[in-house]
């Protein structure tokens, strides 16, 4: 298990499981099988031998010693996902993973989310015994920002549009990651509904969620800051103590090899100008700092720090104030 202090701040990746080997494969069209030629340090860890795109699902636990945080919440257990099937009706071990990181369900207190796609907001609930959703982390607010809450309200539609003529005619064909970042009015309005229902509305209706600003600060050291492009307001999360400082990317960064390309985006992405713009502007701002970099879905090394690479940029596991 993967831990880093920054300052008093410990943090912890809780996994959820890894992403299935060629299930990202065209996520990020420029990326191929000869870029492990080109970018020599993203294998092994984020690429296999192959040139295909190595990934996890994970959560970050913040324990300030104060408040223990969760950013993000993956996927969850038993939920309804039609986008994303093979992500749908989990069973997962991810609170046993988290009970032995040192946290039970009643220990966190805060959880952050970057955005509200369904791989990010899964844990927000569980069924309880009776098979009732109810919030998995009783006693946590779930603080987010208003913009993109009310981002993911504003995509139920109550008459969709039709999806368009032959559009199901081998649908069984249809890419997995295809149909999840290229759905119809009615199949998001759909998905999302069930992403309300499922995730959101037991937080909701137990009165556990909080809206904040843009940029809007959580507690003292711990604040979202603003970085559209995968939605449009998307937001990754910044921690302070003690004169260190880290910064979690949310799905701004989907992998590494947009650390050493900035401008090669997410087919998922809202607005790919806007988020090749926040991840230059996030790149700029800690290269060749001690701030901690961690990558919301980077597997092998999750963490680390920017320093230049040629014209670009690279990960390393030691800040360049300590080589």
């Amino acid at each position: 298990m993967q831990t880093w202090q920054v300052g008093r701040f410990k943090i912890t990746k809780v996994l959820e499981f890894p992403i299935e080997v060629g299930l990202l494969d065209g996520l990020i069209a420029q990326l191929t099988p000869d870029t492990r030629h080109e970018i020599d340090w993203l294998y092994p860890d984020y690429l296999n031998e192959s040139g295909q795109i190595l990934a996890d699902m994970h959560c970050f636990v913040i324990d300030t010693g104060e408040h223990v945080i969760l950013v993000d919440a993956g996927c969850g257990n038993g939920k309804s996902y039609p986008m994303q099937p093979i992500w749908s009706n989990l069973d997962s071990p991810f609170l046993e993973r988290l009970a032995a990181a040192g946290y039970g369900r009643g220990d966190v207190d805060v959880i952050l989310c970057t955005h509200a796609h369904l791989d990010h907001v899964g844990w927000f609930s569980m069924r309880d015994e009776a098979g009732q959703w109810v919030p998995t982390f009783p006693n946590a607010r779930l603080v987010m920002v208003r913009d993109e809450y009310e981002r993911h309200l504003g995509q139920i539609v109550e008459a969709p549009e039709p999806a368009a003529a032959g559009t199901t005619e081998g649908a069984d064909e249809v890419d997995l990651i295809d149909r999840a970042f290229r759905p119809d009015v009615s199949a998001l309005s759909d998905q999302t509904r069930l992403i309300q229902e499922e995730s959101f509305q037991p937080v909701v209706d137990a009165g556990l969620l909080e809206l904040v600003p843009i940029d809007g600060e959580v507690l003292p050291g711990v604040r979202y800051v603003s970085t559209p492009g995968h939605t449009a307001f998307h937001h990754s999360v910044r921690l302070e103590s003690d004169g260190a400082a880290a910064f979690v990317t949310g799905d701004a960064f989907h992998h590494p090899i947009q650390i050493a390309r900035p401008e090669w985006s997410s087919q998922g992405d809202w607005d790919p100008v806007a988020s090749s713009r926040s991840r230059r502007a996030a790149l700029e701002a800690y290269v060749g700092t001690d701030v901690l970099f961690l990558g919301t879905h980077f597997a092998g090394l999750t963490a680390g720090f920017i320093v230049e690479d040629g014209e670009g940029f690279r990960l390393v596991e030691k800040a360049a104030t300590e080589a």
